[in-house]
């Protein structure tokens, strides 16, 4: 009886071995590939910055479908706002910042506007229009008078999905209808 005993006693640690190991090995992750390479999160960037305080600037954008997106309508076919920043509402951070991307960049003209919603008085707005390959639409600041003031930052065509050579302006388009 002993020697079965013992024998039983063996393959019990056998098998807590084996399982051990198996458990071991396929938690093992494979090693990272360095030639995958991380995609943009949209083919345009757009970014708004502004003054930290109570200021409540809105970004407001037009895509050849004539669709806008801004705080009321965060996602349209081609836009998607990520945040709507209410200046120092709801936020923890002193940082007054919004952006968004496209999904795409189908052909046609855009607009991208800024308008104050909650401004006593002027402010300065960095605006900032990329691809998502990182290449320079737009970068400027565009100055907001005060509340209800809306001005379009940047307005431009794409064809290929490229900016369109000369096609870049400044006239205001009226986006939030």
């Amino acid at each position: 009886m002993n020697a079965i005993l013992t024998r039983d006693l063996l393959m019990n640690m056998l098998l807590g071995l084996v399982a051990i190991v198996i458990i071991t090995v396929s938690s093992i992750n494979p090693q990272a590939d360095d030639t995958i390479k991380q995609t943009p999160p949209g083919n345009i960037v757009v970014t708004a910055a502004w003054p930290e305080g109570n200021i409540d600037v809105d970004l407001w954008l037009s895509s050849p479908d004539g669709e806008a997106v801004g705080y009321s309508n965060k996602s349209g076919k081609t836009w998607s706002l990520l945040r709507d920043d209410l200046g120092n509402q709801n936020d923890d951070t002193p940082l007054n910042f919004e952006n968004a991307y496209s999904r795409g960049a189908p052909d046609g003209e855009y607009a991208v506007n800024v308008r104050c919603f909650a401004c006593t008085a002027d402010v300065p707005v960095s605006v900032e229009v990329r691809m998502g390959t990182g290449a320079l639409i737009w970068k400027g600041v565009v100055v907001l008078n005060g509340n209800k003031d809306e001005k379009t930052a940047a307005r431009w065509r794409m064809s290929s999905g490229a900016e369109m050579p000369g096609s870049f302006n400044q006239v205001f388009k009226e986006v939030r209808g």
